[in-house]
């Protein structure tokens, strides 16, 4: 079961930068060639105000994806050498409460970055007329201060089974 999650965690992962990289051309080419785009956005948007509105949310929008790979690593990195470590039967372990607050943060830059877009889409939606969808997501907010109550937890537990492992 666990090898599994493991190789699930790994080819997210790896989905996860692909993504980013056809997001990051996706902005190469939405620099290098506005125009063509503009062209396809004006005929389908009934006009170039909002055209131009959408390809500046697209920009954005790409601009953002960057930080939130970066953070999913981060958090599929942590959870590959977490589910690691249990597997060796050493789960509470102060490493392993330090991945848990690190995957929070990595959580909370994620939530930020999802209120940035949501930031962007409202400009879009007021300059363009059209709306570019967003609604705010309370579970990932939650979740923060939730592991970092469990990797306080965590490095609870590995100070206890310190004592225990010092008293036999």
């Amino acid at each position: 079961m666990i090898k599994t999650a493991i190789w699930a965690l790994r080819a997210l992962n790896w989905a996860n930068w692909i993504a980013a990289g056809l997001f990051t051309l996706l902005l190469a080419m939405l620099l290098v060639a506005p125009d063509l785009f503009r062209d396809t956005f004006a005929q389908a948007l009934d006009g170039a105000r909002p055209a131009d509105a959408a390809l500046l949310w697209i920009r954005l929008t790409c601009v953002i994806v960057i930080p939130v790979a970066i953070a999913a690593h981060v958090i599929f990195t942590r959870l590959v050498a977490m589910l690691r470590d249990t597997q060796a039967g050493r789960a509470f372990t102060e490493i392993n409460a330090r991945r848990l607050a690190t995957i929070a943060w990595a959580l909370l830059a994620i939530n930020l970055a999802d209120l940035a877009f949501g930031q962007v889409s409202v400009w879009a939606s007021e300059a363009s007329g059209e709306y570019f969808g967003w609604s705010p997501a309370l579970t990932g907010w939650l979740a923060v201060p939730l592991l970092l109550i469990l990797a306080r937890i965590f490095k609870e537990g590995a100070g206890m089974r310190e004592d225990l492992e010092g008293t036999v």
